[in-house]
């Protein structure tokens, strides 16, 4: 290369070389003039929940606190099914069960079987009903979480005193007992006593602020006749002198989630103090933390057992066969094209028991069941939802015996082995422990607050 070429390089990097430094003084120059025309805001919505999910551990419930500003806080599984053969079991025979829930019944007759190979666990079941009384408290007091915001509330506001009255004892305060349908075990609950009686339309209110809820929110108010009434728009012309206010702590989908956990305290707050009303409380100091270890306290007893019935020498069954036992057996065939043997519950409400799928995967119909063949049926139930696991289990191993007999069939367990009847005694006996395990935790099965957590 000549000497012209180099000075021509040498030209070109030196040109490149101040434009790149021309860019870069521009650029840092408008920076600084941006930041200085515009202040950082003092409160970013979209920010707020991830700054709260950081210091989870800080939100913390006063529960007699009443709540002046939101702050945000930080999901569950698919049932899983037992393994009913690959279980593995210490001799019990010697180990006589103790404590049986109140609510069972006589086992269904069954052939004599050996002994259970499950180890029993030492649950002591708790028979008392959950539903927990509660004395209603006024205080004004912040919970520790909420004395930053205190600075910026209304400077008459930090002038207001509990009257003195509240601390005399010649004045008691009503016993409320809390509506069958909440649990503070799953259910972060709010008491309002109210100081004068509220329509349903004002205790509704708060219904309609809350936002981006993904969790069962409820609202009931104490009606004059001493009963407790689910607020729908059919009560909003009735008056009230309490409420309850109660956002579910988890489901199927996994725990609640901070920024709901904060949006719901707030509005039940700012109902109170629209209504001049006191709050308690139901729940720990930290219900984010009771949210989780409620989540995975559910993943542990969130099971189904399922057994199958397959076709055996004779090949696949009819469906006008199998429609005709399915409806002698007490089955119900369902809009979602599942049969499924229904009971009463305590109060009088349909239940569902134990259902049967097809095998295939497709839903029952009585036109399907008229013209085709069956390969398989598959026997569910699902243990947290099911308040008399006996009767539930006992009917539907009774039935499938009755099917797999008439039907020339099979009954297999998941990996298409021949179930016997000791391996039967051993899911019966691992249902038990899970319902123990849910009543000692303060859950019973098949009550209403569990429909909803196993949901």
């Amino acid at each position: 290369m000549t000497d012209l070429h180099w000075a021509l390089l040498g030209l070109g990097a030196l040109i490149i070389g101040a434009v790149l430094a021309f860019n870069w003084w521009q650029e840092r120059k408008f920076r600084k003039e941006t930041f200085k025309r515009f202040d950082e805001p003092q409160y970013d919505a979209l920010m707020e929940e991830a700054h709260a999910i950081r210091r989870n551990e800080e939100f913390q419930i006063d529960p007699h606190a009443v709540r002046d500003d939101e702050d945000d806080l930080p999901e569950h599984v698919e049932p899983k099914q037992l393994d009913e053969a690959e279980s593995e079991y210490d001799p019990v025979a010697d180990h006589p069960i103790e404590n049986e829930t109140s609510f069972t019944s006589e086992d269904v007759s069954e052939p004599t079987v050996a002994a259970v190979d499950t180890p029993v666990s030492d649950i002591e079941l708790e028979q008392d009903t959950w539903v927990e009384e509660e004395h209603i408290a006024v205080t004004t007091e912040l919970p520790p979480w909420e004395e930053d915001i205190e600075a910026h509330q209304p400077e008459e506001q930090l002038d207001i005193e509990p009257a003195p009255v509240a601390a005399s004892p010649a004045i008691a305060q009503p016993v409320l007992t809390i509506p069958p349908e909440v649990n503070p075990e799953i259910d972060f609950v709010g008491v309002l006593s109210l100081p004068a009686s509220a329509s349903g339309q004002a205790l509704r209110q708060f219904l309609l602020s809350i936002t981006d809820i993904d969790k069962p929110v409820y609202a009931y108010g104490l009606g004059g006749d001493q009963r407790w009434h689910l607020l729908t728009r059919e009560q909003e012309s009735a008056h009230f002198t309490a409420a309850i206010c109660s956002l579910q702590l988890a489901d199927r989908s996994g725990a609640v989630s901070t920024g709901t956990l904060s949006r719901f305290h707030l509005a039940v707050e700012e109902l109170a103090k629209s209504l001049d009303a006191s709050i308690e409380w139901l729940n720990t100091d930290n219900p984010v933390q009771q949210a989780t270890e409620l989540d995975q306290f559910c993943i542990e007893v969130d099971q189904m057992v399922g057994f199958h019935l397959t076709q055996g020498a004779s090949g696949p069954f009819t469906g006008t066969k199998f429609r005709g036992l399915a409806e002698a057996g007490g089955l119900i065939l369902g809009e979602d094209g599942v049969y499924h043997y229904m009971a009463e519950d305590g109060n009088g409400n349909p239940q569902v028991l134990f259902s049967v799928v097809n095998h295939d995967n497709l839903p029952f119909s009585v036109d399907m069941l008229r013209t085709s063949v069956i390969r398989g049926l598959t026997f569910q139930l699902d243990i947290p939802r099911v308040q008399n696991y006996t009767e539930a289990y006992n009917h539907m191993v009774l039935l499938a015996r009755q099917m797999e007999h008439s039907l020339g069939a099979h009954l297999v367990d998941d990996k298409q082995r021949q179930l016997s009847d000791a391996q039967i005694d051993n899911i019966r006996h691992q249902i038990k422990l899970i319902h123990d395990k849910m009543i000692a935790h303060g859950i019973v099965p098949g009550q209403v607050y569990a429909l909803r957590l196993f949901s």
